[in-house]
């Protein structure tokens, strides 16, 4: 195994750990959010009708 091959695969392992560092922080993150804030509904907008004027 050549030295690049090494830190080829030393850089995989970093790479992996700050995926999966990024995705276990992003749910503690959100998941104390929803804990602190409480569950609220979700605000659902009202979607505005188009109407088309028809050329008679």
């Amino acid at each position: 195994m050549t030295p690049e091959d090494r830190e080829f695969g030393h850089g995989l392992k970093l790479t992996a750990i700050a995926v999966i560092s990024a995705v276990l922080t992003a749910t503690f993150v959100i998941g104390a959010g929803q804990a602190l804030l409480g569950e609220s509904k979700p605000i659902i907008m009202p979607q505005a009708t188009v109407s088309h004027a028809s050329a008679d």
